[in-house]
């Protein structure tokens, strides 16, 4: 069984319709044609960052994610 590491991620939807993935744990982002694509991408970005930094290295932000409203 492969090691694994779980860590959040926010898919936005940008105006030109292209999306913007990011994974604040690692302050990592990534773009795509569609969400499909742009999470793929930040996986395979994630993935590397930990590759290459070793697993026992890497430090994860804390992330709470709040969601709220304002008056307009």
């Amino acid at each position: 069984m492969a090691n694994e590491v779980s860590v959040s991620a926010v898919l936005v939807e940008m105006e030109d319709g292209s999306f913007k993935a990011t994974c604040p744990d690692l302050g990592i982002g990534a773009e795509g044609d569609n969400s499909d694509e742009a999470f793929a991408n930040l996986k395979d970005a994630v993935a590397r960052h930990i590759r290459e930094k070793g697993a026992a290295n890497v430090q994860l932000n804390p992330v709470k994610c709040l969601k709220f409203k304002v008056e307009l």
